[in-house]
């Protein structure tokens, strides 16, 4: 019912979605529904993420300033359909794949891993999305 009434009102933003292999109608129409309905709400991809509770914690003392886990502040529920789309793009599309990969050849362990993916796959959903065009590999990667 929830992805019916999503299509009628959001029918455009789940098709540009769903051109990413990997992300269903449910994935795209329960990303949305979470996220408020409009890209334009947002004035970057960061504010996606910040949402979602994804950003890193950034820890000050003095002049030293690091960064540690995810605030996870956000919306526990989009945090959860990101993870999900992150970890089904990762295995059914080639340019997340192998950004995934480059990072854990890097060293990353594989929750931050697939965060670092996350990240990517926000941002160019948000591009997407701002511009209303679909996923193109090609012009992506």
């Amino acid at each position: 019912m929830l992805i019916e009434m999503s299509r009628k009102l959001m029918e455009e933003d789940i098709t540009i979605m769903t051109s990413i292999k990997g992300i269903g109608d449910k994935t795209a129409a329960t990303f949305l529904v979470e996220m408020g309905g409009d890209i334009n709400q947002f004035e970057r991809s960061g504010k996606i993420i910040a949402m979602a509770g994804l950003d890193p914690a950034v820890y000050q003392s003095g002049k030293h300033e690091g960064k540690g886990r995810i605030t996870k502040r956000g919306n526990r529920h989009l945090r959860r359909i990101i993870w999900m789309m992150t970890t089904s793009v990762i295995q059914y599309t080639d340019i997340f794949n192998t950004y995934y990969l480059k990072r854990r050849k890097e060293g990353l362990l594989y929750k931050m891993a697939v965060l670092a993916t996350a990240h990517k796959l926000i941002h160019v959903i948000y591009a997407m999305l701002t511009q209303r065009t679909t996923f193109c590999p090609q012009v992506n990667s």
